[in-house]
C-alpha cells in the first residue's frame, strides 16, 4: 500500500501521518506553468507598429507633372490631403508616420515623410518637395507667462481697498450700493 501512495506523490511518516511530497507530472505541470507566464510576459513586451496618415507610393509621386498635372489630378491620384496651407490655400500636404510603441512607454518615430505639393493660382502643379523624419525641426515651447493690464496689488492692499466699499446691511434703499 505504501509504495502505491508514494506513486501518487504521498508518502507515510513514521507515526503514520501521510506527507506529501511533489511528483514528476506535478514538477511538469509547474515547469509549464512558469514557461508560459515567462513567454507570456515577454510578448507582452514586444512593440507595437503603428501606421498613420497617407504616405503615398513613389511610382504615384513620379506620375505627377509639374505645369501641367491639376489639383483634380492630384486628388485623384493621391487622395484628400492630410492638411492645405491656412492662408493661400495653394499648397497641399500628405503627411504619413510610422511609430513603434513599447508597452506604456511613449512611441518613437521609425519613418515621417511629408509631401508637399504646391500649385499656383490656376491649379496647376508648380512643385512637388518631398520631406522626411530628418527635415523637421523640434519646436521650442515658451513657458512664460502674458502679462495682463492693471494694477498687482500685495495682500495688505486689497484687504483695505474694499475697506468703506459697502455699505451696513438694510441701511438704506439701495442696501449700500452706489446709485
Amino acid at each position: 500500500m505504501n509504495s502505491s501512495l508514494h506513486d501518487i506523490g504521498s508518502d507515510n511518516d513514521d507515526d503514520g501521518q501521510m506527507n506529501w511530497s511533489p511528483t514528476r507530472s506535478y514538477r511538469r505541470a509547474i515547469a509549464f506553468t512558469c514557461s508560459a507566464i515567462l513567454a507570456a510576459s515577454l510578448t507582452a513586451c514586444s512593440p507595437t507598429m503603428n501606421s498613420h496618415g497617407n504616405i503615398p507610393d513613389s511610382e504615384v509621386i513620379q506620375s505627377i507633372r509639374i505645369g501641367s498635372s491639376n489639383r483634380e489630378q492630384v486628388s485623384q491620384m493621391l487622395g484628400t490631403p492630410s492638411a492645405v496651407a491656412t492662408f493661400d490655400k495653394e499648397a497641399w500636404y500628405y503627411v504619413g508616420s510610422r511609430t513603434s510603441r513599447l508597452a506604456f512607454l511613449e512611441p518613437t518615430i521609425l519613418e515621417r515623410k511629408i509631401l508637399v505639393i504646391r500649385f499656383d493660382k490656376k491649379g496647376i502643379v508648380q512643385q512637388v518637395e518631398r520631406l522626411e523624419k530628418q527635415d523637421g525641426r523640434e519646436v521650442q515651447i515658451v513657458d512664460r507667462k502674458t502679462p495682463t493690464r492693471g494694477k498687482e496689488l500685495s495682500v495688505m492692499e486689497q484687504l483695505l481697498g474694499n475697506v468703506g466699499r459697502f455699505g451696513a446691511a438694510g441701511g438704506g434703499e439701495n442696501d449700500g450700493l452706489a446709485p
